[in-house]
């Protein structure tokens, strides 16, 4: 899953005075005007090296000559959306397990070889897919690629390792439920899909993980982890031809799909729109989750890119930055709340518009109130200022993103699961540049024609207390002029 918002390395708490040659810091420092002939944004970036090996695995290469370290990774679109109830968390679990020993290496082996190099080995798992990476210097490409793939394909799952890891996951998952804003996360998953599986929490249940067993892993594997799921992909400064070569040679005989379903596009879950509520006594606040689930209009779109970075661009515009509309208003002007922010949730078959905040429950009421009356003012008009902050913040966060190797990385492969193609750093800045002010209020205008979900989780809440703060939102007029 990714989140489109301002540059999160900015600081919320920096504040800037108009001054006569410029703009002055509170601290003194000052930002001389633009120059009348600025300098071009960057220079052309090479553009990324996409193969696909008859079994159906992509090779993915994203050249980044300027830097050091590179990116290795191995993707595969499998999450705890292709769970069922009886099996929800084994995605999780296998992430765990993969590390835990091979065919040729202890998992002792496994973590030595990797900070011999002095790389960062790492993974995830989310909802439409799960990820083993790498991270090291350049000249080791082909070794991080060498463990990676090891990882991937010679996992043995040792009984031993297995119960004492599922001890460590049923903590994680207990640590997870106890606290009330990870809480609120996975209720605001149920409020927006129900029963469906993408409803159901990535780290699984309790009773589920306790029981998984060394069949189940190996079963899994053998359904998910297919040439037609995968994505073998490297950023950063590396030898391109030899790595391919090694990663074509490494994954050439993985195994194929029997019914062919990592090629069939997913199905997007159905929308429920609940609001649902869980108390936590022993905190004094409450955890605002608020989701509006965007599909692409059903005329035809000039590009799906196009069309969620619009709906980027919205959640930018909305909640991105302490001088945006959510944040001024609640936080500067109502002083109703210290965090809250809109961002944009996404996968390979969903979009969501977020927005996130804190507060006592005193004021709940009037910021669901006072957020509602905002999403309905950018239903009615963009203004071009705050349009113009939001695409230099989207422009500011895609760039600084492009140079980090695993972020790159990262960013591309998801392109990939959700388009079947990699956009270019250029041409995604052109993209952000081009879109008008009526497409971003389409945005606004077409998620508020659903009921939104929402959830709420802290001190004093409850379940009708949700659905009447979901009314209160729905029902919210644009603000006076």
């Amino acid at each position: 899953m990714s989140h489109d918002t301002n540059d999160p390395y900015q600081s919320a708490h920096r504040r800037y005075l108009a001054s006569k040659d410029g703009i002055e810091l509170h601290a003194g420092c000052k930002v001389l005007p633009e120059r009348s002939n600025p300098r071009p944004l960057m220079a052309k970036p090479l553009p990324p090296i996409l193969r696909t090996l008859p079994n159906g695995v992509r090779l993915l290469a994203l050249p980044m000559p300027h830097v050091h370290s590179t990116s290795v990774g191995v993707f595969l679109r499998v999450g705890s959306r292709d769970e069922t109830p009886a099996s929800n968390g084994i995605s999780h679990v296998l992430e765990h397990m993969a590390f835990k020993g091979t065919t040729t290496r202890s998992v002792q082996a496994i973590n030595l070889d990797a900070e011999r190099l002095g790389a960062d080995v790492n993974a995830y798992t989310g909802k439409d897919s799960t990820g083993y990476f790498m991270t090291g210097l350049g000249q080791h490409a082909e070794q991080l690629l060498r463990m990676t793939a090891d990882i991937v394909l010679n996992s043995t799952f040792p009984e031993a390792e297995l119960q004492r890891e599922l001890e460590v996951i049923r903590q994680e998952a207990i640590e997870y439920d106890e606290d009330p804003e990870d809480s609120s996360n996975d209720l605001l998953d149920r409020a927006l899909w129900g029963d469906d599986p993408m409803g159901m929490p990535v780290i699984g249940k309790v009773d589920n993980i306790e029981g998984f067993t060394r069949d189940d892993l190996v079963r899994h594997v053998q359904q998910h982890y297919v040439a037609s799921k995968t994505v073998v992909a490297a950023a950063g400064n590396f030898d391109i031809e030899a790595w391919m070569q090694l990663a074509e040679d490494l994954f050439a005989a993985m195994p194929v799909s029997a019914d062919n379903s990592g090629a069939q596009p997913p199905t997007p879950a159905a929308h429920v729109g609940q609001a649902v509520a869980r108390r936590f006594t022993q905190v004094s606040q409450v955890f605002l989750n608020i989701a509006y689930p965007l599909a692409p209009p059903e005329q035809e779109v000039p590009s799906p890119q196009r069309w969620r970075l619009a709906a980027a661009l919205a959640a930018n515009l909305f909640g991105g930055g302490m001088s945006s509309p959510l944040v001024d208003t609640v936080r500067e002007r109502l002083g109703l709340a210290y965090t809250a922010d809109a961002t944009l949730d996404s996968g390979d078959a969903w979009l969501n518009f977020l927005v996130h905040a804190v507060t006592t429950p005193d004021k709940i009421e009037a910021l669901v109130r006072a957020t509602g009356e905002l999403l309905q003012a950018q239903a009615t008009t963009i203004d071009p200022i705050h349009l113009e902050r939001a695409k230099n913040q989207l422009t500011v966060a895609r760039v600084r993103a492009s140079e980090r190797p695993f972020a790159t990385m990262e960013r591309a492969v998801e392109d990939l699961f959700a388009h079947g193609t990699v956009t270019p750093l250029t041409e995604t800045i052109a993209l952000i540049d081009d879109i008008r002010s009526e497409e971003v209020r389409s945005i606004f205008t077409q998620m508020l024609t659903q009921p939104p979900a929402l959830s709420i989780t802290g001190k004093g809440v409850s379940a009708k207390s949700a659905r009447q703060l979901a009314a209160t939102l729905a029902a919210s007029p644009p603000p006076a002029s």
